[in-house]
């Protein structure tokens, strides 16, 4: 959730911890340890923002514990909140406030020439990103590889000078947003699922999601070029932003001001 989207509300830094003091707690991932040995009587109310599905893992036992802890959960996609409501375990409303991205912003980035024909953001699959340029790099395109960790307007900036973004994902993830920025930037997107892109990702609609092996990459990229270069890829395109116009960051801002509204019959 991007701070941003406390735009409009007073908010003050403290120095000491004092959830006692405080007429709203805010919880993300293991927030819960610090917070469980001061919890207050009577509590105030509780937020806990849950980002990926590894939330809903027994496996998991950082973070599946807590979700017998009373609290308002906030889910970042769908599916997130989907996976945790199936354990039985969660003690508390669940709503879903999908990420969102500042869409304008992304879009005066945009490249008018573009200087590679494919980008390859690896950093959380180096060795697969590798494979994939490789097959790329021999039909004689002009690829653009991240595999270490890249400062985010360096990424922006790779995918706005390519025809093709390939983004290669974890396995799972909670929302993977830079689908959403590469939709913005590139002609056409290229990306697995990865559980956490379900909702806001359509093969063959606004972009194109192969298996995970290099080949099938590979084989989409070559797809995903044809289709910009025969002139289908705005078909892509304009499902893109009507995609993108669903994920404002706007739109985030103003239902979780919704929710921080309506607490009392919350909690």
């Amino acid at each position: 959730m991007a701070e941003s989207v406390w735009a409009g509300r007073e908010a003050a830094g403290v120095t000491k911890y004092q959830p006692a003091a405080a007429d709203l707690v805010f919880l993300a991932g293991m927030d819960w340890s610090a917070y469980l040995p001061l919890r207050p009587d009577p509590e105030p109310a509780v937020i806990n923002l849950i980002q990926h599905v590894r939330h809903a893992d027994p496996a998991s036992k950082r973070v599946y514990p807590f979700l017998s802890e009373r609290a308002i959960r906030i889910c970042v996609s769908p599916e997130v909140e989907e996976a945790i409501l199936a354990t039985g375990r969660v003690n508390g409303p669940t709503l879903t406030i999908a990420n969102g991205v500042d869409v304008d912003a992304l879009l005066a980035c945009q490249q008018a020439q573009r200087v590679h024909d494919v980008y390859v953001l690896a950093r959380k699959a180096p060795e697969l990103g590798r494979q994939v340029t490789q097959r790329l790099a021999s039909e004689g395109l002009s690829v653009c590889l991240h595999t270490e960790f890249t400062e985010r307007e360096s990424i922006l900036e790779a995918m706005a000078c390519a025809r093709v973004s390939v983004l290669l994902p974890h396995a799972t993830e909670g929302f993977y947003l830079p689908a959403l920025e590469a939709m913005a930037l590139s002609d056409l997107v290229v990306v697995p699922d990865c559980v956490g892109n379900r909702s806001f990702c359509a093969d063959q609609r606004n972009c194109l999601m192969p298996g995970r092996s290099a080949d099938e990459l590979a084989a989409a990229t070559l797809e995903a070029l044809a289709l910009v270069q025969g002139g289908r890829g705005e078909e892509f395109r304009k499902r893109a932003l009507r995609t993108l116009d669903g994920h404002r960051l706007e739109r985030e801002r103003a239902e979780f001001h919704s929710l921080l509204d309506n607490l009392d019959t919350l909690w």
